[in-house]
């Protein structure tokens, strides 16, 4: 198993956390269990099906080829066999709204096939690169002309590329940041939802949980109340509700599970 992360191209920092691939070739077949997280950052999957089996949700249903997944705030489930090859982009929150020019609430908790929003043989230029890195390149191109297009939420894009965001989970107060941009709050919470798709407050528990997930892997049983109080919580009761919430699981059920491997905030075990 092989998961590996590329540079992104300093113009495209703003916009894009990483490229990534994970990539498994082996004669043995597996059934793999996905557990996706609730994740505060959306992104790009392409899975080379000429050398692997397709994603497929809980349901049975076949994931597109080349999909987008918005900002998740549920546990999902998927399946896949033991051989796979999948690619990647891990956005920055705010990146869907200015790549494609939508609203990214439209897209929370959704996961629409690339080619219902870009009419670009986006896929089969995927399909048939040679190798990840010829993809990066690709994507790179692509998301720098889009970029170049666009016309993003100035205010949006000043919070994020200031990290105005890493401070909303520090106490600071929704109405002083409005007040900063000149907004009022409900202003501000409009703009806020629809370039990066939840709510500031929604998108701060998030961030909250995601922090919780690698303080856990060192976490005894005992210390979970000193966890919720350095994370932020007013007690363990509301950091337990909120990790069930996103997770599907109790704290102590995710720290005693065996994980086979992670990329973000999903989570491969064996079946």
């Amino acid at each position: 198993m092989t998961y590996q992360q590329y540079p992104v191209h300093p113009t495209l920092r703003n916009w894009i956390r990483y490229f990534w691939s994970y990539d498994v070739y082996t004669t043995a077949v597996q059934a793999l269990h996905i557990r996706s997280f609730a994740d505060r950052y959306p992104r790009l999957i392409f899975q080379d099906m000429n050398s692997s089996s397709p994603i497929k949700e809980a349901t049975g249903s076949m994931k597109p080829i080349c999909y987008l997944s918005g900002i998740d705030t549920l546990p999902t489930e998927a399946f896949w066999e033991s051989r796979f090859s999948h690619f990647g982009v891990s956005f920055q929150p705010h990146a869907l709204q200015a790549i494609f020019g939508i609203h990214a609430d439209e897209l929370t908790n959704q996961t629409p096939d690339l080619q219902l929003l870009e009419k670009k043989e986006m896929t089969n230029l995927l399909l048939a690169a040679h190798n990840h890195e010829e993809r990066v390149s690709i994507l790179s191109r692509y998301f720098y002309e889009k970029l170049a297009q666009s016309k993003p939420d100035t205010i949006i894009n000043d919070l994020f590329c200031g990290h105005w965001s890493d401070k909303l989970d520090d106490g600071i107060r929704l109405a002083s940041l409005a007040n900063h941009y000149h907004l009022s709050e409900r202003q501000f919470q409009r703009r806020f939802k629809q370039g990066v798709g939840v709510s500031a407050r929604k998108f701060a528990r998030l961030a909250k949980f995601e922090k919780s997930l690698g303080a856990l892997a060192n976490a005894k049983y005992g210390s979970l109340t000193q966890l919720a109080y350095s994370l932020g919580y007013t007690d363990q009761s509301h950091f337990i509700k909120d990790f069930q919430m996103f997770s599907g699981l109790s704290p102590y059920a995710f720290a005693k599970d065996t994980i086979l491997g992670a990329e973000s905030s999903s989570f491969i075990y064996l079946e």
